[in-house]
């Protein structure tokens, strides 16, 4: 009976132990679990970070870009702008010094008309003084 007691209690504690030993496998492969399960979210942060911080910079590369193009064009504008302001003063330098060639002419014209004059009042000057 001894006997028999002995061996019930060596079959329970072997029951016990296997029990135990299958409890702390569940524990390792439930922690093993949730470890898997933070690092695969901890990727997935990181991967999504990764993922804004790139849009982010893309966002600042096509707003450096557009900030670029604008400005070139309003380079390109102004210079534009300064080419016709040169064109007009260009075209008013034209217009005035033709108009001073104009006036020279005219006055030139009005002083040879001036003195064909003259020339002709003393030629009848003369006329009638030698007539006498």
């Amino acid at each position: 009976q001894q006997q028999e007691q002995e061996a019930a209690e060596a079959q329970k504690r072997i029951e016990q132990e296997a029990a135990e030993a299958q409890r702390r496998k569940q524990q390792q492969e439930q922690e093993a679990a949730e470890a898997q399960k933070r690092k695969q979210q901890q990727e997935q942060q990181e991967a999504a970070e990764a993922q804004r911080r790139k849009q982010q910079q893309e966002q600042e590369a096509a707003e450096a870009q557009r900030r670029k193009q604008q400005q070139e064009q309003e380079a390109a504008e102004a210079q534009k702008r300064k080419q016709q302001q040169e064109q007009e003063a260009a075209e008013a330098q034209r217009r005035k010094e033709e108009k001073q060639k104009e006036q020279a002419r005219l006055k030139k014209q009005a002083a040879e008309k001036k003195k064909a004059e003259a020339a002709k009042a003393k030629q009848l000057n003369n006329k009638k003084t030698g007539g006498k």
